[in-house]
């Protein structure tokens, strides 16, 4: 377990076992000056942790694998960790606390590669940070991701992260969008845009207006890469939602991989944007909760917070964790 602020010294030794096999094991030797204590460790190991994430119980929300590379490792090699464990994302902690108070942490998914953020891997990694590598002490634990340094808050509802101000982008037509996921136009409510937005990794968010619609999406493949050729741009999450009323939202969010991701905190926090963008709640101050995953049995449950006020804007997007599994990986 690695502690801010206490001075670390790092030996290898070789082991000479006498086995045919295995004739020699490396261990990494770690000196903790501040508590003078040796604490040895087999080389090439890296600890690693299964997390549930934005769920209300394990084996619910969107799954996550955590890993603290305590050695060298490479681009190839942490794509390749991706697409073995074939999560929709793989977070690697690269760093102890550094400077600025944050963590150096980078987000792969197992076919697109490294993205600059995601929504549920900066929830995931934070709530693994605080709880096994602070003692579960921090108030907040702070993420530095290709996109800027991301705050995670902890609250008594689970952990919230800040998003960053959203951009909005182009508007595509209805029918464009029915041809590719399969349900008729008259499915998309024409009071709202279907638009890309951004908080730090882009979506495209269409408004449905039933329950019945949202659970009828099927991605056509053929249809969808004809579609990208015409918008490029729109290579990226595309998050429907219909309004279930009383301030809650089902939604699903359909991959540029064509697969459906059961909690998509980055599309969620787009999604934030977009309603205020567009009054959908008649209010510049919300707080609203998504269901996402039912369809595909990984029920997840986001609460949001948005508010917008002469162009400042707050997104904050939370849920609960849960650790299901931890290890060595080599």
């Amino acid at each position: 377990m690695s502690h801010p602020n206490i001075f670390f010294r790092t030996f290898k030794i070789v082991v000479q076992t006498g086995l045919e096999d295995f004739p020699s094991i490396l261990y990494n030797v770690v000196y903790n000056d501040d508590r003078k204590e040796f604490n040895a460790q087999k080389g090439g190991f890296m600890n690693f942790f299964i997390v549930d994430c934005f769920a209300e119980e394990k084996y619910q929300g969107n799954e996550l694998l955590v890993l603290k590379a305590d050695r060298q490792i490479s681009d190839e090699e942490q794509q390749k960790i991706a697409r073995e464990i074939n999560f929709s994302e793989t977070t690697f902690i690269l760093s102890d606390k550094q400077e600025n108070g944050g963590y150096d942490v980078r987000i792969w998914t197992p076919n697109v590669g490294e993205v600059p953020f995601a929504g549920h891997p900066t929830l995931g990694t934070a709530h693994v940070i605080r709880n096994c590598y602070e003692d579960g002490g921090s108030e907040t634990v702070k993420l530095n991701l290709e996109v800027g340094q991301i705050p995670v808050a902890v609250t008594e509802d689970g952990m919230i992260m800040s998003q960053n101000p959203p951009e909005f982008g182009s508007v595509v037509q209805r029918k464009e969008i029915a041809v590719v996921f399969g349900i008729g136009e008259d499915s998309i409510d024409e009071k709202y845009p279907v638009q890309w937005v951004s908080t730090g990794l882009e979506a495209v968010v269409i408004p449905l207006k039933s329950r019945k619609a949202l659970a009828e999406i099927k991605m056509n493949r053929p249809a969808f890469e004809r579609y990208i050729e015409r918008h490029p741009e729109n290579y990226c999450n595309h998050l429907f939602f219909v309004d279930m009323g009383e301030n809650m939202l089902a939604a699903r969010c359909m991959m540029e991989d064509f697969i459906e991701d059961p909690a998509t905190g980055s599309a969620n926090g787009d999604l934030a944007g977009y309603l205020l963008e567009h009054d959908y709640f008649r209010s510049q101050d919300v707080q609203y909760t998504v269901i996402q995953g039912e369809d595909m049995g990984r029920k997840s449950v986001l609460h949001i917070h948005a508010s917008q006020n002469n162009g400042d804007w707050v997104i904050e997007v939370g849920g609960n964790c849960y650790i299901v599994a931890q290890g060595e990986w080599e």
